[in-house]
């Protein structure tokens, strides 16, 4: 009992001269000292008025709108991984590789997006890197896509690949 009442009077205290040493800069602001100030009854005056600074510019949005339709096609994918991964290497054949091929660079492409995206911004680069690093990501996008359906269309596949790799490594490891 006595703790909690320390630690809201701490608290308390901590509140006040934090604000009492607020001071801001905004650029374009609009400042209401009425809403906030204090009232003239109070019993302890520490704090003479409070200005709140409210922005007039408005904040940036994307250029795409709403993205809530990518990230229920991002979760879908996710989610069709369950199942086209194991059908592809029960059942092989072309068309479920190219099903796998084409789940795994759009699953890469919107992971590799997201990371260019958020950190190679225009705001630290400037408008030049960050479209070349957009360009640059479709670009190997495309190849991946186009390698892997070579791959398919032209050798064995990426599930009899991946079945071939996995029979070296077993019949590797049984000489030991």
């Amino acid at each position: 009992m006595a703790m909690s009442l320390v630690l809201r009077n701490a608290c308390k205290s901590n509140g006040i001269n934090l604000l009492r040493n607020v001071r801001a800069t905004p650029l374009k602001t609009f400042t209401s000292s009425a809403l906030l100030a204090p009232k003239k009854d109070a019993p302890l005056n520490l704090v003479k008025s409070i200005q709140r600074n409210i922005s007039l510019t408005a904040p940036k949005l994307s250029a795409g709108g709403s993205h809530s339709g990518i990230w229920v096609a991002e979760r879908a994918i996710s989610v069709a991984f369950l199942g086209v991964i194991p059908a592809a290497f029960l059942f092989p054949s072309q068309a479920l590789d190219a099903l796998l091929a084409t789940s795994i660079v759009m699953h890469q492409h919107w992971g590799l997006e997201a990371m260019v995206i958020d950190y190679v911004r225009p705001i630290i680069f400037g408008n030049v890197v960050p479209k070349v690093a957009q360009a640059a990501l479709f670009l190997i996008s495309a190849a991946t896509l186009g390698g892997l359906f070579y791959f398919i269309y032209n050798d064995i596949g990426i599930a009899k690949a991946v079945k071939q790799l996995w029979s070296i490594k077993a019949a590797g490891s049984s000489d030991k």
